[in-house]
């Protein structure tokens, strides 16, 4: 369900130009803004509703909607039509994004739960190596409607397997009452914990890093390498192979140390990386396989962070799972959302501008992290 992500995301990053040129307007970088926008908004619901219904209801409910969502960008007509039908299919998809992570909360206890962030973000790897690669493939062959129109299918496919392998896993004893003032309650009492929205932050600028570069590598790195939308497809599928060691390293690292220990010494490297990034690139030219070497470094390095973040942020939080996992994720997708923004803004084309961007979205990781971490101490006897 997770694998919803990367699928709706990396999967037509290849086509960029071809729907630019085919819809004859620019500003394809806006659909992808407006897919973030919609997780953002439409994980606010799922997570109440989860904790009041349980968590396979809502999902029947989002899977369908994804795939309607799916078929009305495969048939838009105009980049305002292909950006309402993202947001459709974002507030179809995002219920398995936030009913994951609500089911490994209802599931593990802290420690447990980052090794399961860990192994469930190794198995979503498959969707940044498998989606651009995939992607390239069925644009070359049959178009980038096609790649919607295959989004649709994997809709369909997630509602059929959801039902017949998923058991639920909301306890019975902790329902919540569902009306507009107990969920504005609930919310707000999730903003108040400090811990809580810095332990998001962290995973959010993290987040925001990464889309920073997914979004630019199309504007920025095919023209610069003369790249195809297939070769495109295979750089960006390298990044699920960082999210895969990052994962195997998490999850070997955590028989050792626990999930705060861990993200405190792995925060300070995407810096380090996103500023060897932009000073290389200011000194020399970089050639492509260098790029591709600190692209996979700073993918892996931002891969050892949030799976320990989730952990951290959802472990006070067992009653309402759903609601906090919402939260959690609407706080990343927004900064996600941000940095799209911030790259269409101040993006120039250059390798320069795109690693200030991703040392700045990762400087700010390091800052929740500390601000986290002092209002978790300051709470405790």
């Amino acid at each position: 369900m997770t694998a919803v992500g990367p699928v709706s995301i990396d999967m037509y990053l290849p086509g960029f130009s071809l729907i630019e040129r085919e819809l004859a307007e620019p500003g394809v970088a806006r659909t992808m803004a407006s897919y973030l926008i919609g997780i953002a908004l439409g994980q606010l619901v799922y997570g109440p509703i989860s904790d009041r219904y349980g968590r396979k209801p809502p999902l029947y409910v989002g899977f369908a909607l994804y795939a309607l969502g799916s078929i009305g960008c495969a048939y838009a007509g105009s980049m305002s039509m292909l950006m309402i039908m993202r947001v459709v299919q974002a507030l179809g998809g995002c219920g398995g994004m936030v009913i994951g992570r609500a089911i490994i909360r209802d599931r593990c206890q802290p420690h447990e739960a980052a090794r399961a962030f860990a192994l469930l973000m190794m198995i979503v790897s498959l969707g940044p190596v498998l989606a651009p690669t995939v992607g390239g493939w069925i644009i070359t062959g049959f178009g980038w409607r096609a790649v919607f129109v295959f989004q649709c299918l994997f809709g369909v496919a997630l509602l059929f397997g959801m039902h017949g392998m998923m058991n639920e896993s909301r306890d019975p004893a902790h329902v919540v009452p569902l009306s507009f003032m107990q969920v504005a309650r609930g919310y707000g009492r999730l903003l108040t914990d400090r811990a809580f929205v810095g332990y998001s932050l962290v995973g959010g600028f993290g987040m925001g890093s990464l889309f920073c570069y997914v979004t630019a590598a199309p504007t920025v790195l095919m023209p610069l390498y003369r790249l195809s939308p297939q070769h495109f497809g295979w750089l960006l599928g390298l990044n699920g192979f960082a999210f895969m060691a990052a994962s195997r390293i998490n999850m070997l690292a955590l028989r050792r140390r626990g999930p705060l220990e861990l993200v405190s010494r792995a925060v300070l490297a995407p810096i380090f990386v996103g500023a060897l990034l932009w000073v290389l690139a200011v000194s020399i030219e970089l050639p492509l396989w260098l790029m591709i070497v600190l692209q996979f470094s700073f993918f892996i390095s931002v891969a050892r962070v949030t799976p320990h973040c989730a952990a951290l942020a959802l472990a006070p939080h067992g009653r309402v799972a759903g609601s906090a996992s919402a939260m959690m994720g609407s706080l990343q997708s927004l900064i996600a959302t941000f940095a799209g923004v911030a790259v269409a803004v101040f993006s120039n084309g250059t390798v320069m501008r795109l690693a200030v961007l991703m040392t700045a979205c990762a400087a700010a990781s390091w800052l929740s992290l500390v601000w986290a971490k002092k209002e978790a101490t300051s709470h405790l006897p």
